[in-house]
């Protein structure tokens, strides 16, 4: 089955190769910017398959298990836009897994690997109306916002990790944009319609002050959850959890514009409670990112970056202090191979960036994982507690590193290898955790 993997996976590169011989002469030129009156039609997508080896771990757990299956995803994108600025977008999508140990039935209700075609973006937007600074956006969309840490899309999934139910009001003016939503969060099914949502509603203001010397935002979230649980047993916690923020990113040349620093961070506190369980809600999150840019004979770049998520101090009180993120990325900040979330965490992140030739880019990440608080449990990417480790007398989860090589052929081929280690320190190690976790990807993907 292994061989059988290897020869789908490398019929799956040579078509793709193919794919990119044709994409010279641009054969998808007549399905873009194709008139239609007072309107515009843009036809494209994207294929990919993902090659995954999984060592010691899988999308459910830690632990002695060893996984190794192909995946696939295919998206197709139809946009309509009229001359004066309304759009309509849909986007399909079909996703499969090849020999995954983990089956449909092992999830509940939902899979990460499978979601037979369906619609993932279906949404009418107009911005600027008539040449104002208000628009909206209705409809089944991606939500997502700078670097991702608030509102990011999880594209690295074989699913996609957010899709939302949204009705968002737009303001784009001289010094400000504001975006205004109610959202209802998509529950993937694997082979049935997506017309089921997670257990809560989140209504949201973030904006993008302008015309300043750096980017800085501010944002609010407020997640009304009333169910303890769902249909399928999936366990959430009845909760009203309000979250302000600010969000700041910029750099400073410092010698030509080949060698210059640059810094971004994110501040935000959350307030609330757990009804059902008369819980106060006091936690915070925070991160600095600090990167040196340089060009000695080919670009690179050393960033040192800082994560923190509150965890709880005392968990028989009447005061919940852990952070619960702000529906973002996981993998892209926490490690690749999706260990860890941004609650009850402290990491320490060293990055090395190199582009030796064009289109080549190679990352070189490694973390150190600490608990904030070790009275409080260490969560696993899913959000759900995954050990408590208070007994062991250590914060010090483990180090991952982390090794990536992309290589964009052209605008519409691209080539991705990935080799990841997780190694557990004392923490994880006097709880029974003593295996060595090890990630390795090949990917091919094109977009039409």
């Amino acid at each position: 089955m292994k061989m059988f993997k290897f020869m789908i996976l490398l019929a799956a590169f040579f078509i793709l190769l193919g794919v990119n011989a044709m994409a010279v002469s641009n054969p998808f030129g007549d399905l873009k910017e194709v008139s239609l009156g007072n309107a515009f039609l843009n036809i494209g997508g994207s294929l990919r398959f993902r090659y995954e080896y999984q060592n010691n771990f899988n999308a459910k757990t830690y632990g002695n298990t060893k996984d190794n299956h192909l995946l696939e995803r295919f998206r197709l994108n139809i946009h309509l836009k009229t001359q004066k600025g309304l759009e309509t977008f849909v986007q399909f999508q079909d996703t499969h897994c090849l020999d995954c140990a983990l089956k449909v039935r092992d999830f509940k209700g939902k899979c990460p690997y499978v979601n037979e075609m369906d619609v993932r973006q279906a949404y009418l937007e107009w911005r600027k109306i008539n040449s104002s600074p208000f628009g909206f956006k209705v409809g089944r969309q991606q939500i997502n916002y700078r670097d991702n840490r608030v509102f990011g899309p999880g594209q690295w999934g074989n699913v996609g990790r957010y899709s939302w139910d949204a009705l968002m009001f737009k303001y784009e003016g001289s010094y400000l944009d504001l975006d205004a939503f109610f959202a209802k969060r998509i529950f993937y099914r694997p082979k049935a319609f997506l017309d089921e949502h997670y257990p809560y509603d989140v209504y949201a203001l973030y904006g993008k002050i302008k015309r300043l010397p750096v980017n800085i935002d501010v944002f609010y979230t407020f997640k009304f959850n009333r169910a303890d649980k769902d249909k399928y047993g999936i366990l959430f916690k009845k909760e009203q959890r309000h979250t302000f923020g600010l969000y700041l990113k910029g750099k400073q040349p410092l010698y030509g514009k080949n060698y210059f620093v640059s810094y971004s961070g994110l501040y935000a506190y959350q307030t609330g409670c757990y009804p059902g369980r008369r819980l106060r809600i006091s936690a915070y999150g925070w991160y600095a990112n600090l990167g040196l840019h340089f060009k000695a004979f080919v670009p690179q770049g050393f960033w040192l970056r800082y994560s923190y998520g509150s965890g709880d101090k005392n968990r028989n009180d009447r005061k919940s202090q852990t952070f619960d993120g702000i529906f973002g990325a996981i993998d892209k900040y926490f490690g690749r191979i999706n260990m860890l979330c941004w609650k009850n965490l402290k990491d320490y992140q060293l990055t090395y960036q190199l582009k030796p030739i064009k289109g080549l880019t190679i990352t070189i990440d490694h973390h150190w994982f600490y608990l904030a608080q070790r009275e409080d449990y260490w969560y696993y990417a899913n959000g759900k507690p995954a050990r408590d480790v208070s007994a062991t007398g250590s914060d010090y989860l483990g180090r991952e590193w982390d090794g990536f090589a992309v290589y964009d052929l052209n605008k519409h081929l691209q080539l991705q290898l990935g080799i990841c280690r997780f190694l557990p320190a004392t923490a994880l190690a006097k709880s029974g955790f003593h295996e060595k976790a090890d990630y390795i990807i090949f990917q091919t993907f094109v977009k039409f």
